[in-house]
């Protein structure tokens, strides 16, 4: 029966022979489970205790997969995490997605504020994705948290799909098995959530497929690694105080030439000049929980040494231990609004001319972009 069974939260193979690791199942449950019904003790724990066990999907594993994928006539649902484009948007996906037809899927619009307009969002992301040399047969944005607009996201998919099979592919944390949840419930009779979800990456360790009503089948898979993002680097508890988990609030500050803005103690933004006024309004959309703290430029290096996993947290613990921090400079002389984007961790929002100059990571990325709001 091992032979052949998986997780059906993970995707991980069946084994009773190391609980350390997934797919472990006792033989006395095993042998009182149906094929089906098989969940992984790892995924138990996550479901019901919320644990985490940092487990990586090695390169052989991963590589199968992309096999898979690129042996297959398959239609590619592609996710992108709207509040983390660029951290999400992983370069090595497009090996599995080359020559396939793609849908692409911005998630995680709950977390934008909700004068935002879906319009602009897609337009933004089709700019997005033609600076990346990326081409999609169509586009949604959706809440896979709520279940907003997944009724179009079917539509797409059948529409584009004909008789192949679906992948859903994106890196990790975009909200793949969340979306794939929600599309047993609300299309396939369901009656609770089946794929494993957690904030911990490569929760999902390998292809997960369920039946559509056609008989085709649509498959998770396991989450690409994205160096870039903040959440490799922060304890679980700090990652949960730097991502939103509900809409963004936004903050206005009123900065005069000289005065520094920190993000908990993950990045710093300088305001050097505002070259035509001396005072410059930003608008801050960060994690509600994330705090922003306002101080001199003159003090601020000796104000992070300081107040380091106290006042500027997160991270909360020195254990947690960052890359060695950039800056970036950007000078803008036109009149029009622009977004100051630290990947992973949210934006700031002001209007040119400015000269500024934002700290993070050299890790993360840093990039300024026409306002999207």
């Amino acid at each position: 029966m091992l032979e052949d069974a998986y997780c059906s939260g993970c995707g991980s193979k069946i084994q009773s022979e190391d609980n350390t690791k997934p797919g472990y199942i006792s033989e006395e449950l095993l042998s009182n489970k149906s094929k089906d019904e098989l969940v992984c003790q790892r995924c138990f724990r996550i479901k019901n205790y919320s644990e985490t066990f940092p487990y990586e999907v090695s390169n052989d594993e991963f590589l199968e997969v992309i096999k898979k994928i690129k042996q297959e006539d398959a239609l590619i649902v592609k996710i992108v995490d709207i509040f983390d484009f660029s951290g999400s948007f992983v370069p090595a996906i497009q090996t599995l997605t080359e020559k396939k037809d793609v849908i692409l899927v911005g998630n995680k619009v709950d977390l934008l504020p909700k004068n935002v307009k879906s319009k602009k969002i897609l337009n933004w992301l089709k700019i997005m994705l033609k600076n990346q040399g990326f081409s999609v047969l169509d586009s949604v944005l959706l809440s896979a948290k709520y279940g907003d607009n997944f009724d179009e996201l079917m539509r797409l998919i059948y529409k584009h799909k004909g008789k192949r099979n679906v992948y859903i592919v994106g890196s990790t944390n975009v909200g793949k098995s969340k979306i794939i949840n929600q599309i047993l419930r609300r299309y396939l009779g369901a009656a609770s959530d089946i794929v494993t979800e957690s904030l911990s990456p490569h929760t999902t360790l390998g292809l997960i497929g369920f039946n559509l009503i056609d008989g085709s089948i649509i498959y998770d898979t396991p989450g690409v690694i994205n160096k870039h993002q903040y959440m490799h680097y922060l304890s679980r508890k700090s990652y949960k105080l730097t991502y939103p988990q509900k809409e963004v609030k936004p903050l206005v500050f009123q900065l005069n030439e000289e005065q520094t803005l920190f993000f908990g103690g993950l990045a710093r933004l300088d305001i050097i000049s505002g070259e035509t006024c001396d005072v410059i309004n930003i608008v801050t959309y960060f994690s509600n929980k994330l705090n922003i703290h306002r101080t001199k430029t003159e003090k601020a290096s000796r104000l992070y040494k300081e107040k380091l996993y106290s006042l500027l947290s997160p991270p909360t613990s020195s254990q947690e231990e960052l890359p060695r921090w950039v800056f970036h400079e950007f000078r803008i002389r036109d009149n029009q609004k622009y977004d100051i984007v630290f990947s992973g961790l949210g934006f700031v929002t002001l209007r040119a001319p400015f000269h500024i100059k934002a700290y993070a990571p050299f890790v993360v990325g840093v990039y300024t972009r026409m306002a999207i709001i």
